[in-house]
């Protein structure tokens, strides 16, 4: 894959992707810091929903890598194949209403936006499990109704650890920042996330 010149890199699109890895950082690190001994089902709740935020700054750090290098570079599908799934889950985060009902895109005949919806009385999408204390960090566990390959309904799970995103996205962040010419020993002397993208 041809990688596109340091000089055009657009430096503005790097700092904005940059930004959104410290975001997934310091929403990885609410999720490790709460704790509800006396309400452990408050404790996973909150750790969940804040896994979503997660999920979202790493979509955003992703889409910031593939404007200023190019979708096909090596950073951005390195990225995209080590983390298949995060993509597709970012998508049944963000348009949770369509995935709760059934009319997902995935949910639809051809996985199409015109193709007809799944009909659902119960919940398209829902959060199957969550574990914790692990090397992965918090895990959530989300099933999601979707069209198989014949159209037929089937339930899809993904995981989401989210130490291993935090970890993954932090390198991609510092991946992008060397690949604009910006990791000089300026910027990893205050820049935690590229000095050590799995000291977390």
């Amino acid at each position: 894959m041809a990688e596109q010149p340091v000089q055009s890199i657009d430096r503005r699109l790097v700092r904005w992707a940059h930004m959104w890895a410290a975001a997934a950082s310091e929403t990885y690190e609410t999720i490790e810091s709460i704790s509800m001994p006396e309400s452990p089902a408050t404790e996973i709740g909150r750790r969940d929903a804040m896994t979503l935020v997660l999920v979202d700054a790493v979509r955003n750090v992703l889409r910031g890598a593939e404007l200023a290098t190019g979708a096909n570079s090596e950073i951005v599908q390195r990225f995209s194949e080590e983390h298949a799934t995060l993509k597709d889950l970012r998508d049944r985060f963000e348009h949770y209403e369509d995935y709760v009902r059934g009319t997902g895109d995935a949910q639809r005949t051809g996985r199409r936006r015109k193709g007809e919806p799944l009909g659902l009385e119960a919940e398209g999408i829902r959060i199957s499990a969550s574990s914790g204390g692990g090397p992965e960090g918090h895990v959530v566990c989300v099933v999601v109704v979707e069209r198989d390959n014949e159209d037929m309904a089937t339930e899809v799970v993904y995981e989401a650890p989210t130490r291993t995103i935090t970890v993954a996205v932090r390198s991609l962040a510092r991946d992008l920042v060397d690949a604009a010419g910006m990791l000089d020993e300026h910027h990893l002397e205050r820049c935690e996330i590229c000095a050590d993208p799995e000291g977390i």
